[in-house]
């Protein structure tokens, strides 16, 4: 939404792609305030937490991995995996094949403590998407692919 135009003409009936931009950056925001709580909740700082979901929803992995998987230097990967394990978040394990390599491992009650922060927000979300017909759930579906493709198309790799 054009924060200009929408402030020239109050009045003006609203076009419902500027309600659907409105809500997503409501969602963006609310995404975000969620994020900073449950960093607060979890005493870990966001490239902690990004390295924390990466860890228990796709799987333990090297720091190497880690760091081109999040788009960051092994250095400052190092960094984040040493507060990480100060604070007793994950633990380096030695990697199952190359004796050189290290794997990166969430603590064993992480992914419990973590999802119950989550859990209300996954049951929420699953409330919404059950309310919804069919093909209502199809048009939301291919909205929110093409949203993401919009966000893939302006982040180059």
């Amino acid at each position: 939404m054009d924060v200009r135009r929408a402030a020239a003409a109050p009045s003006a009936p609203q076009d419902p792609a500027d309600d659907i931009r409105a809500q997503l950056r409501e969602l963006t925001l609310r995404q975000q305030r969620f994020e900073r709580f449950l960093g607060r909740r979890l005493h870990v700082d966001p490239a902690g937490l990004a390295v924390m979901d990466h860890l228990v929803n796709v799987a333990p992995t090297t720091p190497s991995e880690l760091a081109r998987h999040l788009g960051t230097s092994t250095a400052a990967m190092t960094l984040v995996i040493d507060r990480l394990a100060a604070g007793g978040h994950v633990r380096r394990e030695p990697h199952p094949t190359d004796r050189r390599k290290v794997v990166v491992v969430p603590a064993e009650e992480w992914p419990d403590t973590a999802f119950a922060y989550v859990a209300p927000l996954v049951a929420g979300i699953t409330a919404a998407t059950d309310e919804l017909a069919p093909d209502e759930r199809a048009v939301v579906a291919r909205f929110l692919a093409r949203a993401v493709a919009a966000y893939d198309t302006a982040t180059p790799s």
